[in-house]
């Protein structure tokens, strides 16, 4: 008897009871959030992205995320625990698509209760092309004079073409690459030297170092000898002429 006097106790009412409980949980939660602090960190964009397919333009290189969490917590946290990514994988057609920038937490970011994180921008647009390969020739650019007297009589770049990868419209446009500038100035004798290779188009890579290998010769110039008009000359000159 006293036990079904319990639960009628219990049930009576019960709609308003569940209700009330409802409420004290969400008043509890959004106090906790309420006390939460925040605190803004920048960390790297990774791409992930298949071996198909390549951005047209560069993209962002950082993302902001913002972290809200109990303060002792999130001040443990380094930009080293939270990685941001997009995940191109997953496309499989040329165009231009709304990809999400997700997030990783390592390190310290794991185990953290409470723990929200938000990353700005949430999603950005990205068109998507056929991703090509190709030889490109490399070219010298110089600047400054040689010694006087000496010039520049032959050249050599190892190698003379490099392997460059890309979007198929920027590299099909693509005609050649050319070095940094090389200084001749004051030369007068034969020089080896490895020189960068300049590359302007963000949306492009070349493989390798990105450096090649100069060779120059320098040589005296030789002055030709001047034509001497003698007595005999002009006299067979005049002969010729009669």
């Amino acid at each position: 008897m006293n036990s079904r006097k319990f639960l009628l106790k219990i049930t009576e009412k019960w709609p308003a009871k569940v209700i009330s409980v409802a409420a004290a949980l969400i008043i509890s939660v959004f106090y906790r959030l309420n006390t939460l602090d925040s605190r803004i960190i920048t960390v790297p964009l990774r791409v992930e992205a298949s071996s198909n397919f390549i951005p047209t333009h560069s993209l962002s290189n950082s993302a902001r995320i913002t972290m809200r969490g109990e303060a002792n917590n999130i001040t443990t946290i380094t930009e080293e625990d939270i990685e941001a990514f997009i995940d191109l994988n997953r496309y499989t057609k040329a165009g231009t698509h709304r990809v999400p920038i997700q997030i990783r937490k390592r390190g310290n970011a794991l185990g953290v209760e409470p723990l929200e994180i938000s990353v700005s921008p949430a999603e950005i647009y990205i068109t998507l092309e056929e991703k090509i390969s190709r030889f490109i020739h490399v070219f010298p650019v110089f600047y400054g004079t040689t010694a006087p007297g000496f010039e520049l009589t032959n050249l050599s770049i190892i190698p003379e073409s490099v392997i460059a990868e890309g979007p198929r419209s920027s590299l099909e446009n693509l005609k050649e690459f050319t070095t940094a500038p090389i200084d001749i100035e004051g030369r007068s004798s034969n020089f080896t030297m490895l020189v960068n290779i300049n590359n302007d188009k963000p949306d492009i890579t070349i493989q390798g170092n990105r450096m090649v290998e100069f060779n120059g010769t320098i040589s005296r110039i030789e002055r030709l000898a001047p034509i001497v008009f003698t007595e005999t000359y002009e006299a067979e000159k005049e002969k010729e002429e009669e």
